[in-house]
């Protein structure tokens, strides 16, 4: 009896770290009150298996990058860098986050300085790489989970709840796309996100609204390749 109750269960767990997310390209626009651009996102795999996303645009008065460098095993995801590099007109800012696994510490150098201890198992992901496993978890099934990550300016790792609050939709280049929204609400920093995820492009994130006191900020799929 109590082995076939486990069996729902253990498929269900089987199912969670089955999921892979292809590699994929795509033409996003960023903006907020300060700036407005157009760059690219991708999701790339290199021939050792490691693997990076990230986003690359220029725009009239600077250029930004961002980019997460992380391992996949057995479909769990390890973080391994973040780094930001953004210039516009003559202000520069730089930051980077290691994911030292062997010594258990998350440290950040540039314009916030800072080394974390990670206690115990904490899987810690960078707010590139999340977006990933909130794509995985939701192709799960999962309608709610947390996530850790550190908070950028102090270190701290924190939760971050996630919550599929229902379906919406979005035009990508004359066609529109089916969604599940999913939203992540900050208390500690007065901050909500919503994700708009299209289920027949294996749950792509197309468009991401960010609102919090310091104004709202927009990240929207113009083109996929």
């Amino acid at each position: 009896m109590y082995k076939h109750a486990a069996m729902p269960i253990f498929m269900f767990s089987l199912c969670i770290n089955a999921q892979e997310i292809p590699d994929y390209s795509g033409e996003y626009m960023f903006t907020n009150s300060k700036v407005a651009m157009t760059g690219i996102r991708e999701l790339v795999t290199k021939d050792n298996g490691s693997r990076i996303i990230r986003f690359d645009a220029k725009f009239p008065l600077g250029r930004i990058n961002i980019q997460s460098d992380f391992t996949e095993k057995d479909n769990v995801m390890t973080s391994k860098k973040y780094s930001v590099k953004a210039r516009l007109a003559i202000i520069k800012d730089q930051r980077v986050l290691d994911f030292n696994q062997k010594e258990g510490t998350v440290t950040s150098k540039g314009k916030y300085n800072w080394t974390q201890d990670v206690i115990g198992n904490e899987n810690v992901f960078d707010p590139l790489n999340v977006q990933i496993q909130i794509r995985k978890n939701v192709i799960s099934g999962l309608t709610e989970f947390s996530l850790k990550l550190p908070d950028l300016k102090t270190g701290l790792i924190e939760n971050n709840n996630y919550k599929i609050i229902g379906d919406g939709s979005f035009e990508v280049d004359g066609k529109i796309y089916p969604c599940k929204v999913v939203e992540r609400i900050r208390l500690q920093d007065n901050r909500t996100t919503k994700y708009f995820l299209a289920t027949e492009l294996n749950y792509l994130i197309i468009k991401v609204e960010d609102e919090d006191k310091d104004g709202d900020t927009l990240l929207e799929l113009k083109k996929l390749y």
